[in-house]
Formats: C-alpha cells, sequence, structure tokens
C-alpha cells in the first residue's frame, strides 16, 4: 500500500500518507490490516475489494494535495454501502479544492454546486439540483428513470482529520 500511494507523491511523509488515507475514508481499513501500509495487495489490487481499490486510488490523487480533481465514474462499480463512504470522503474535501464529478449516477450529484446535463456532446441544461429539478426538463427526467423523486439525502462528510 505504501508504495502505491508514494507512486502519486514520491516524498510524502508517513503523516502525509495518513492524512490523505483519512481524507478518503480509508485509514481505518488501512489500520486494520496485518501489516498496515507494508500490506500486499497483489497485482492491480487484487487483494482488497474494489471500494477499497478505490479509496486507496483517492488517496493516492489527494496526497499530491491538487487544486482540481477529476473524478471519472468514481462509484460506478461499487455496492451503496461503499459508494455512500466515498461520497462521505468526497463531501469531506467539497471546501478544500475544486472537484469535478463526471458521473451517470446522479446521486452522486446531490451536493453539486452546479450540475451540467450533457447529451451527445454538449451541454444541455445547467444549474443547482434545486433548479434543474423545478425547470422539470432532461435533468429531472434522468432523475426520475433512477428511481429519485426528490434529492437525496447529503452524504455525512468524514470528519476532518486532526493535523
Amino acid at each position: 500500500i505504501r508504495a502505491n500511494l508514494l507512486w502519486g507523491a514520491p516524498g510524502a511523509s508517513d503523516t502525509d500518507i495518513w492524512h490523505a488515507l483519512r481524507l478518503a475514508a480509508a485509514a481505518d481499513f488501512v489500520a486494520a490490516l496485518p501489516d498496515g501500509l507494508e500490506t500486499q495487495v497483489g497485482e492491480r489490487g487484487v487483494m482488497v475489494s474494489g471500494g477499497e481499490r478505490q479509496r486507496l486510488s483517492l488517496a493516492r490523487a489527494l496526497l499530491r494535495r491538487p487544486k482540481v480533481l477529476v473524478l471519472d465514474e468514481a462509484t460506478s462499480s461499487l455496492d451503496s454501502e461503499t459508494e455512500r463512504r466515498i461520497q462521505g470522503a468526497i463531501e469531506g474535501l467539497h471546501h478544500e479544492m475544486t472537484i469535478v464529478i463526471v458521473t451517470h449516477r446522479l446521486s452522486v450529484a446531490a451536493s453539486a454546486d452546479v450540475i451540467h446535463v450533457m447529451e451527445a456532446g454538449r451541454v444541455q441544461e445547467s444549474g443547482s439540483w434545486e433548479a434543474l429539478w423545478a425547470r422539470r426538463g432532461r435533468f429531472r427526467a434522468l432523475c426520475e428513470a433512477q428511481g429519485l423523486h426528490a434529492r437525496p439525502d447529503p452524504v455525512t462528510p468524514q470528519p476532518a482529520p486532526q493535523s
């Protein structure tokens, strides 16, 4: 795990690593592993779950301390519980950096400041969740197709780490 995380930021200290793991909601599961940061996770992380891999990937990106973080379908193949953990981690970063989320799961966009609905490579609608919902356009139709009949409850963000 340490080598994987350091791939993104070779000079990162253990303090930096654990900070990124906390931000990514991954510190608890890494700490619980028999060898912690020294745990071997196999080729492409086959020894950890998909959600754990996603959170480690997020931690690796956060180690670089980006000003802009682009997440492309970050929760696309995850179970609901793991998706909520990652959404909580993303929520915890809301005021730390600009986050661009590309997703087909509209529930992931519930806490976005601005949502852009795209079709055929063009922006069809833009606005807040509330404004787009009220407009009764393409966004609302897509929400309803996904079983969303109102804005989902926001995910509780992970607590800010103590530094």
